[in-house]
């Protein structure tokens, strides 16, 4: 898979020329086919350096780009992935995800998705396609954790330009801290929002 990070080096590079729709594309290519870690990310820091008056534009494209490319790996996962996650994970490794999406459904995307490091963000959208996740729910928690990364990193890059990736390496603690938070206040409301099902 060496080829592939390459190629998705080259990508990142290439798209740099185009502004926010080579934001946009880097966007799309890397949640449906081509991992380029932090791609997206470091195009966003870059964008704010040369051009600060589009870069929550970039943001916005980045946002819908993910949504895209993540509903295409969704829909081919649904048709046909169960065979691509088998190859992934063990049996047992698939059966605990297949429970971890039953308790929890989409909020299990939220900490691939929301923290910029290098998870395998794949892994779980296609496990949301072959365990029939709802696309609404899935669509939801998808935008709002890259919202959250991406515009946060636009804003960030504003203020601190060229030290922003190093900020966001030197503090990931915050960030897991922060989604902790996040994921307590949605498992919360996700659990009042159960009990008042029952009750009606």
């Amino acid at each position: 898979m060496g080829w592939l990070r390459k190629s998705g080096e080259w990508l990142s590079q290439y798209a740099a020329a185009f502004g926010p729709w080579g934001i946009f594309f880097v966007s799309l290519s890397d949640s449906a086919f081509i991992p380029m870690p932090q791609g997206v990310d470091a195009l966003l820091v870059a964008q704010a350096i040369a051009a600060p008056d589009v870069t929550y534009f970039a943001a916005t494209l980045a946002v819908l780009g993910s949504l895209l490319g993540s509903l295409i790996l969704y829909e081919l996962a649904r048709r046909a992935g169960r065979m691509m996650l088998e190859k992934k994970i063990s049996k047992k490794g698939f059966e605990h995800m297949h429970n971890q999406i039953e308790k929890w459904d989409a909020l299990v995307l939220l900490f691939p998705t929301m923290i910029p490091l290098p998870l395998p963000m794949k892994l779980f959208v296609i496990a949301a396609g072959v365990f029939q996740m709802s696309v609404a729910r899935f669509c939801a928690v998808l935008v709002f954790a890259r919202i959250v990364r991406y515009f946060g990193i636009a804003y960030l890059a504003l203020q601190y330009g060229e030290k922003t990736m190093t900020m966001l390496t030197e503090n990931v603690w915050i960030g897991v801290l922060i989604l902790l938070a996040i994921a307590v206040l949605l498992v919360a409301v996700k659990h009042w929002s159960n009990r008042r099902i029952r009750e009606a």
